[in-house]
């Protein structure tokens, strides 16, 4: 029984010694959202719940690349912050804080951070169209939240399908300028190889409709592509339903 108490003593012992740990989801940055370029500071948040004091460091990683350090001293139930600055690229980013003792890793926490690229100052005034749509970046953050290895996976196509989105804006915004200008015009203009003869008035009301009813459509669409928040949860459900036509396809029975 002796022998028993001074092994269960030694087993304890270097948990009453190392007990710092990092609180629940404390790796953090001091900006909620992040554009390359950018210098911002990590947080973390470290207590002992130790009866001894613990003096060591904390190290931060993005990836295997080593970030900054942090010395580390708390005294029994004390807690605080460690921070170092930080310049990340743009992309999504599997931030580690080691806490050590020494050579020994006490604590490990990770995060995913997604960095947004930094925006082309040589844009062209036709490109213009890209600062009116809304960035998914949100919609990756949340990805990153819950599977950090699902949005490092997801990251390429999402900048795929935004620069695809910035494309068709561009188009979009042309036609709604050239449809504007279009209606602009004097309902009375002469047809062209008829330079005398003008448009009969049930002619030109029903352009004139229908260029209305295509600019209210581009409007529409214009919308649509625009906002994250609208356009990917619709391309999610088209996506399931053609997953769902050719799964009923397949399904059919052969006669």
């Amino acid at each position: 029984m002796k022998y028993f108490a001074v092994a269960l003593c030694g087993l304890l012992l270097p948990i009453s010694l190392f007990a710092a740990g990092f609180a629940k989801q404390s790796l953090f940055l001091s900006k909620p959202s992040v554009t390359e370029g950018e210098t911002v500071l990590i947080h973390a948040v470290i207590s002992n719940e130790a009866g001894a004091k613990f003096t060591g460091e904390l190290v931060f990683k993005d990836g295997e690349s080593k970030i900054g350090t942090a010395p580390v001293s708390l005294g029994a139930g004390e807690a605080q912050t460690a921070s170092v600055s930080w310049r990340p690229s743009a992309g999504t980013h599997a931030v580690t804080a080691e806490l050590m003792n020494g050579a020994e890793i006490t604590e490990k926490q990770s995060a995913s951070f997604v960095v947004a690229p930094k925006p082309n100052p040589t844009a062209s005034a036709a490109s213009q169209s890209a600062s009116t749509i809304q960035s998914s970046q949100g919609i990756q953050q949340k990805i990153a939240d819950l599977s950090p290895q699902a949005a490092q996976a997801s990251a390429p196509l999402f900048t795929l399908i935004d620069s695809g989105r910035t494309s068709a804006a561009d188009f979009v915004e042309a036609q709604i300028t050239e449809t504007k200008k279009k209606m602009e015009k004097d309902p009375d203009a002469e047809v062209s190889g008829a330079q005398t003869e003008k448009l009969p008035d049930t002619v030109g009301g029903f352009w004139s409709a229908l260029n209305s009813l295509y600019l209210y459509i581009l409007m529409a669409f214009l919308f649509v592509i625009s906002n994250a928040g609208i356009f990917y949860p619709l391309l999610a459900i088209a996506f399931l339903y053609c997953l769902y036509r050719l799964y009923k396809r397949f399904r059919r029975p052969a006669y």
